[in-house]
């Protein structure tokens, strides 16, 4: 299984479509800070709260590691040699070493999102005359956000593994969570909240404008997603080999 893990992991930091990958893990940030102007407006907040609230866009990145856990399937159905892949490794092996590829791949893209951000922060503070101040509510946003990698990026696999199609997989893991749920949560949010996107984006920042869940029914609710679709995709997966 670990020489299976390695393997995938290799392939999933490779090929030119991850290129775009790169630079959706900062665009993605971006839209969620300029969709809303009240995350860009420091007017009156210390050092701590205005780096907290920089941060919160770190939420969506489970956008893109959801993106990168459906690659590292899709791909192989996209260069027709997921049945070669099949055949070396086995369903359950080929399975599971895309899922923990996936995730291996997403938390190191997270990792230096995260760093980028700062960075990206550090300059909006400086124009307005502040000062980055990682508190503790900025380390629960870090913490929370790389907790929604993970689930995204398994979510992301399990979406790979039923689509089987490069287009499909890329649309559902980028518009549904972009186009519908992040559009939901401004027009109806008694209902975005639940959505699997919502709900992962609640760990990093909980009770989001008074839109996203706590923290504990945003865990439990996020983490129902993930495994039902892991197990929907495992299922479905093992059907279509046999």
């Amino acid at each position: 299984m670990i020489a299976a893990i390695r393997s995938e992991s290799l392939r999933s930091i490779s090929g030119l479509s991850l290129t775009a990958t790169y630079l959706l893990a900062i665009v993605v940030p971006v839209v969620v800070l300029t969709s809303d102007r009240s995350l860009t407006d420091l007017t009156g907040l210390s050092d701590g709260a205005a780096t907290a609230q920089l941060l919160q866009p770190l939420a969506w990145s489970f956008i893109i590691a959801a993106f990168v856990g459906a690659y590292t399937v899709t791909r192989e159905y996209y260069y027709a040699s997921m049945d070669r892949t099949l055949t070396e490794l086995g369903y359950r092996r080929a399975f599971w070493g895309k899922m923990v590829a996936g995730v291996i791949t997403a938390v190191g893209l997270a990792l230096c999102t995260f760093a980028i951000w700062t960075v990206v922060a550090f300059f909006i503070l400086k124009q307005e005359g502040l000062a980055v101040n990682i508190d503790a509510a900025g380390l629960r946003i870090y913490a929370g956000a790389l907790a929604g990698v993970i689930l995204g990026s398994f979510i992301g696999g399990a979406v790979g593994w039923i689509s089987h199609n490069y287009y499909i997989g890329a649309a559902i893991v980028l518009a549904f969570p972009i186009g519908i749920e992040f559009a939901l949560l401004g027009s109806s949010p008694e209902i975005a909240r639940f959505s699997p996107g919502m709900a992962i984006a609640a760990l990093g920042v909980p009770e989001f404008r008074d839109r996203l869940l706590e923290f504990e029914p945003a865990a439990g609710i996020a983490a129902a997603w993930t495994v039902g679709l892991v197990l929907v995709a495992w299922f479905a997966g093992r059907r279509r080999v046999a």
